[in-house]
């Protein structure tokens, strides 16, 4: 089954959907940090993201279909996250629109876990083949191997999919950042084994690999500069994160220029995820740091 709630198209013509959009980008770029305190009490993210699909017409939305499956995918994993942790997810994730009403059940379940897996496995396959083998990777890997296995995968799926040369260029950037941000994770955790690297991104995994096995920290962070478009000032979890971020968002408003464009929407989306993101940043670094930074990073 399809990962987005089904919902009539709006009529109303992408030219004017675009300029209210414009309207609404400009507020939260006028002061990322000052209105994200607002703004995530007033709208949370899951619902900035139905908002916006459920007032795109037919062709937006076939147009943003990676984007938004993207996203819808994100909650899953985060809903899926703390059901599995025997914990209830917040209501912002259990209530979330973007997400198919069966697939918001199904991640909220109290069932047994593999039994959950299983049944998330049978739902995604026919529109997701790469959930096949779900099931096998919880009882070979756990939580952690599901989560691996389906944010890598919806990126693949994003990528093979998408002809907009933005879209694809801001999931490759996202495939890039996933890497970046696990090959710093495992050397940070003295993990021995090789990380499980994405393929499709700008950074080619044949290069990262190399730096892995090498330890190469010198060549690591020339890497990261460059695709984040700054010098590289820290390794440290949060300096890099907070680098990619940025340097991503650069990419979408060079891209946004266009006002007709379809950079228009993504950058909304993205913009209101990033407001999202960083109340949540300021709202518990108190607390620990390193935790907090592998729960709210962007996949």
């Amino acid at each position: 089954m399809k990962l987005l709630t089904p919902t009539r198209p709006a009529e109303l013509p992408a030219e004017a959907r675009l300029a209210r959009l414009r309207c609404r980008r400009a507020a939260i770029l006028v002061d990322l940090d000052h209105v994200a305190a607002d703004y995530v009490t007033e709208t949370p993210a899951t619902d900035v993201a139905y908002w916006v699909y459920k007032r795109l017409n037919i062709r937006l939305r076939k147009r943003l279909a990676p984007f938004l499956d993207l996203l819808a995918m994100r909650n899953l994993i985060l809903a899926l996250r703390y059901t599995l942790a025997g914990e209830a997810p917040p209501v912002a994730l259990s209530n979330n629109s973007l997400l198919a009403e069966r697939l918001q059940r199904l991640v909220t379940t109290t069932e047994e876990t593999e039994t959950t897996i299983a049944q998330l496995e049978a739902a995604l396959t026919s529109d997701y083949p790469f959930a096949v083998g779900l099931t096998a990777t919880y009882r070979s890997q756990g939580p952690g191997g599901v989560e691996q296995q389906l944010a890598d995968g919806i990126l693949q799926h994003g990528l093979v999919r998408t002809r907009n040369d933005i879209l694809k260029g801001v999931l490759r950037y996202l495939v890039d950042m996933r890497n970046c941000l696990m090959i710093n994770k495992l050397w940070r955790w003295q993990v021995n084994q090789a990380p499980p690297l994405a393929t499709g991104g700008i950074l080619t995994t044949t290069s990262l690999q190399r730096v892995w096995a090498e330890h190469d920290s010198d060549r690591f962070t020339r890497l990261v500069s460059r695709l984040a478009g700054e010098p590289l000032t820290s390794t440290e979890a949060i300096g890099m994160e907070q680098s990619l971020l940025k340097g991503l968002s650069r990419l979408l408003k060079r891209a946004g220029r266009d006002p007709l464009g379809l950079t228009v929407i993504i950058e909304y989306l993205w913009l209101a995820q990033l407001a999202i993101h960083n109340q949540l940043l300021r709202q518990t670094l108190a607390l620990d740091r390193e935790e907090l930074l592998e729960e709210v990073l962007l996949p």
